[in-house]
């Protein structure tokens, strides 16, 4: 079998209402819809996202003009090695480095490359991964954000929300801080109340507070139980990061923006963690982040994944089922839950009281509508 071509597809799905987070705001789901296609007729999918900017023609132009012709003609069964040769070394990665843009794009391809390998052996990916842990997968509602115009949602409008949620199932909550320490506080407490003591909630600060402010935060979480403080400060801080993780009883969840196996080995050295974040669009996909997270298990560190994605939080959920160091995944609701998820799949995913199946298709395990691909096309 050999690679023939790679097609790309910009997507892009408007939200009901503008939406933010501590540091950035927008308007519609975007993503980077990639295909992977072999002389043996089989297909594979893979995806870029989110591309909150509408970054498509970027990461078009890096897997078009970069990648395509580094894989075309390649056995898409030697995925590590395929893996090594996109992203370079030395002299071969001297233009696009090795972090980032490029990573996330070679991601798109390794999910699609994956998917391929499990269609032509007629197994879901976790199998390939070595088994499944899990054939089910509790998630927690990851939803509260803020409105991206005035006025935010108040702490009753996000206490309403909070309890939809419960009422649909969910037994764990994610919520949006970083602006404002006695605001965000008073969400909090409206929070815990709404929900009871028996769901567990998280809260992400996206990097939005500084060190010292963190660490009062971090004191004060305490009182509400909160499982994990995301994405505190800057994240590339390592030094204050473990020692925040070092002066506070609530773990300290980082990775989401963290792009290799080399970075999260700095944070597990560092012990900047204790749960790691890699996400699969943005740390290279499939390979490199399996390589992530058994680095992680030496360490006795959790894989709670950030997931923001479609075709993503698929290829994410078989990473988790053949893992034994993850126990949750993400599940994005509430204004930034996007129609795409729900109407690109044949079969949509469904949640049903807190826990979703992993799909046990052959490859990612999943079939696309095209009508919806032409509905979200992006012709910007």
């Amino acid at each position: 079998m050999r690679i023939t071509d790679i097609k790309t597809i910009p997507l892009t799905c408007p939200l009901k209402e503008p939406i933010g987070d501590a540091t950035a705001q927008w308007d519609a789901w975007n993503a980077l819809l990639v295909q992977v296609f072999t002389d043996e007729g089989i297909a594979g999918l893979g995806e870029v996202s989110p591309l909150h900017g509408r970054e498509m023609a970027v990461f078009e132009a890096i897997i078009q003009k970069r990648l395509r012709q580094l894989v075309v003609g390649e056995d898409p069964f030697d995925r590590e090695r395929l893996w090594d040769k996109m992203l370079g070394k030395g002299s071969g990665s001297f233009t696009l480095g090795s972090e980032g843009a490029i990573v996330s794009a070679i991601a798109g391809v390794d999910i699609a490359l994956w998917d391929i390998a499990g269609k032509a052996l007629n197994s879901p990916i976790c199998r390939l991964l070595g088994g499944c842990y899990r054939r089910k997968i509790r998630v927690y509602a990851s939803g509260l954000f803020n409105r991206a115009a005035d006025p935010p949602l108040t702490p009753k409008e996000l206490a309403e929300e909070a309890r939809g949620y419960v009422k649909e199932g969910f037994t764990a909550i994610k919520m949006k801080i970083g602006f404002d320490m006695k605001r965000d506080l008073e969400k909090v407490a409206a929070v815990r109340e709404a929900i009871g003591p028996d769901v567990n909630l998280m809260v992400d600060a996206n990097q939005g507070y500084s060190f010292p402010v963190a660490l009062k935060m971090a004191r004060e979480l305490e009182k509400y139980e909160v499982s994990w403080f995301e994405e505190p400060i800057p994240s590339h801080d390592l030094d204050s990061l473990a020692a925040l993780a070092a002066a506070v009883d609530i773990p300290i969840a980082l990775g989401e923006n963290e792009y290799s196996r080399y970075r999260f080995r700095d944070i597990l050295v560092k012990r900047a963690a204790d749960i790691i974040q890699p996400d699969i669009v943005h740390a290279g996909g499939i390979t490199e982040c399996k390589r992530i997270i058994s680095m992680a298990s030496a360490w006795e560190v959790p894989y709670v994944p950030h997931i923001y994605s479609t075709i993503g939080l698929v290829g994410t959920l078989h990473l988790i089922a053949s893992t034994s160091n993850a126990f949750i995944a993400e599940y994005i609701k509430g204004v930034g839950e996007w129609a795409l998820r729900n109407e690109l799949f044949t079969e949509p995913l469904r949640v049903e009281g807190g826990y979703i199946n992993v799909p046990d298709g052959p490859g990612l395990g999943i079939k696309i509508k095209e009508d919806a691909i032409d509905r979200y096309s992006y012709r910007g």
